[in-house]
């Protein structure tokens, strides 16, 4: 069964949201979004462009390197270039984008600013006020940002069909 354009689409997200916690280059991420976008609005499936040996470097947005990792994609159903990535950031990251409110800039910024690495440090933080203590953030984003996960906490609790 080929790759569908929305998974290929979605690992480009995951790289531009990866490289934006990393504070990589704007241009790049904005690449892989755009990549990302070109590729989920494709009306046919990119792997059958592969499989026919068309070039996808003419689709908007695609150049030879972003052609060879949708290649790559199609054919193996990975990237190896995202997996790097996920080995660079620390996995509870990519949980805390999760939260409503907080991108992958934010979502950096605690990284890189406070160390927090996963959600209970995130509540941490948030129990001893030291998200407000960051510019850009006060004691309303951080009272947002409390609420925010106890509604995500909720909804995770409750299971289908469990009568809750």
């Amino acid at each position: 069964m080929p790759i569908p354009n929305s998974h290929i689409a979605d690992i480009f997200n995951r790289i531009a949201d990866l490289l934006e916690i990393k504070e990589d280059n704007p241009f790049r991420i904005r690449a892989y979004r755009d990549a990302a976008r070109t590729v989920g609005d494709l009306s046919g499936n990119v792997a059958d462009m592969v499989e026919k040996g068309e070039d996808l470097a003419k689709l908007p947005g695609i150049g030879k390197d972003l052609a060879a990792k949708i290649r790559e994609m199609v054919a193996t159903g990975s990237l190896s270039f995202l997996q790097k990535l996920e080995e660079e950031v620390p996995g509870g990251l990519i949980d805390l984008l999760r939260i409503s409110g907080l991108g992958p800039r934010k979502v950096g910024r605690l990284y890189r600013e406070l160390g927090i690495t996963s959600l209970i440090e995130l509540k941490t933080a948030l129990k001893d006020k030291k998200v407000r203590q960051l510019n850009g953030f006060g004691e309303k984003t951080e009272q947002n940002i409390s609420e925010k996960i106890e509604r995500l906490s909720a909804g995770q609790q409750r299971q289908p069909g469990s009568g809750r």
